[in-house]
């Protein structure tokens, strides 16, 4: 099944199972336009292109990189040399979707992944919280199985439900190769997706969530490593099975949870409700994780600021 979006948008051709979504892979903005950058809000690295020398161009010691800043397009001295506009130029990994064993789709390397390396941005809609917090509600209420809500900030969110990008399919893992990252791209924060490790060609692309639960019930953890902590946000293995009380782990619950920049990005607490057909839950949560359970419907929490 092919699947198109408006503005900055590709084909992608879909496996047959996968639930319908626009694929995108820029952001786009309900209820609010686009930052535009004004002159003297842009950072101008100090790189200079050597010929002789192409890692020269915007590397690691690039004052931008080091912010976690892109350079902006016709003021970076390297020119079409700069090698720091990855999100904007969609330098993306390779990677494929597939269908795992009980864990519903997931997104493998296509290609060796060197650890550091970006690999993809998580895109969706940007909406206001007002407007995320209606639209869980109404996916919960249509027992929608597939949710995707981040939060950008604290006033707005990235929703990759109805558009998207191949990320929303990244799995969690107790023992992650991955890890999401915030950067500023002209003007606005966007989220990214980078190997922690190098990542051989046909290998899982996963990170943890790493959620702290303070009661209610508990979400069972399936990713099969071998330090898995058996439930999402359990401190160890012994995480107080005894109220694991999902009724129907197909579906039944709705899950927020929370992303940050190398596990850390500001936050302090952050209050997070999971519900399940019979009550509403609360948690908090920390980490740096946005995607959803192998199977149910997830919505993705984060606050905080770069």
């Amino acid at each position: 099944m092919l699947h198109s979006g408006e503005g900055k948008s590709n084909v992608v051709q879909l496996p047959e199972g996968v639930t319908p979504f626009i694929h995108i892979t820029q952001n786009e903005f309900l209820g609010r336009k686009h930052k535009k950058l004004k002159e003297e809000d842009i950072v101008v690295c100090e790189c200079k292109y050597d010929a002789n020398d192409p890692e020269s161009a915007c590397g690691e010691r690039c004052l931008n990189v080091l912010t976690s800043t892109e350079c902006t397009l016709g003021y970076c001295h390297c020119g079409e040399n700069c090698r720091n506009q990855r999100f904007q130029k969609c330098e993306y990994a390779k990677t494929k979707l597939f269908r795992t064993e009980g864990r519903g789709w997931g997104l493998l390397a296509d290609e060796n992944i060197k650890a550091g390396q970006f690999i993809i941005e998580y895109c969706g809609e940007v909406i206001s919280s007002e407007a995320a917090k209606k639209r869980s509600q109404a996916y919960e209420a249509h027992e929608l199985k597939d949710a995707y809500i981040i939060s950008l900030n604290a006033n707005y969110f990235i929703d990759a439900t109805r558009k998207g990008s191949l990320a929303r399919f990244i799995n969690h893992s107790c023992q992650p190769n991955c890890e999401t990252r915030k950067w500023t791209v002209l003007g606005e924060t966007r989220v990214g997706i980078f190997a922690k490790q190098d990542i051989s060609v046909g290998m899982e692309l996963a990170y943890n969530y790493n959620f702290e639960w303070y009661g209610g019930a508990t979400v069972r953890c399936l990713c099969g490593a071998a330090n898995c902590s058996i439930f999402l946000g359990a401190k160890s293995q012994g995480f107080q099975r005894v109220h694991y009380k999902m009724k129907d782990p197909t579906w039944s619950y709705l899950l927020f949870q929370t992303l940050s920049k190398g596990g850390a990005l500001g936050i302090k607490s952050l209050d997070v409700f999971a519900s399940s057909s019979a009550s509403e839950l609360h948690a908090k949560a920390t980490g740096d994780c946005c995607f959803p359970p192998p199977s149910g419907p997830s919505i993705s929490i984060e606050r905080g600021s770069k």
